[in-house]
């Protein structure tokens, strides 16, 4: 099995650049043919949707619809499809960041309560719990120089 990354992805939503889409859809047709599929994690999928929300200009509403023909597309596989489905539901529901939705289904299948955050959005979302200074303080910092 091989994977797919953001760029090959990318390429063959916008078809930006024909001859690229095409060299993709054949990849992914010589692949579906051998009867293997492509593997897409978690981390490219966010990728995609900030890159088609943020580079591209999509809509929320065209990002969810773009997700949710990728996962209908032939020949690929997503990592913990129920813990995506999950965050396109409260994506749909709720908008703001994918990532943020997809990092609490995650977490809440991984049997998470919530994730802390400092995100004042996310928090409202029912899977993240924002950080209050009660929290903050007792283990001390993490020095990046060790």
């Amino acid at each position: 099995m091989l994977a797919v990354d953001t760029n090959v992805l990318v390429c063959l939503i916008t078809n930006d650049d024909p001859k690229q889409a095409l060299r993709v859809q054949m990849a992914l047709d010589t692949e579906l043919d051998a009867g293997r599929e492509c593997m897409v994690g978690h981390i490219v999928v966010c990728e995609v949707m900030w890159v088609l929300k943020g580079l591209y200009g999509y809509s929320l509403a065209q990002c969810q619809a773009t997700l949710a023909a990728l996962l209908a597309f032939p020949g690929l596989r997503f990592e913990a499809v129920p813990v995506l489905l999950s965050a396109a539901k409260a994506w749909q529901n709720q908008g703001g960041d994918f990532a943020d939705h997809l990092i609490g289904a995650q977490m809440q299948s991984l049997g998470c309560e919530a994730v802390l955050s400092f995100d004042k959005r996310a928090s409202k979302s029912g899977t993240h719990r924002a950080v209050e200074v009660k929290d903050l303080g007792r283990r001390g910092s993490i020095d990046p120089a060790l």
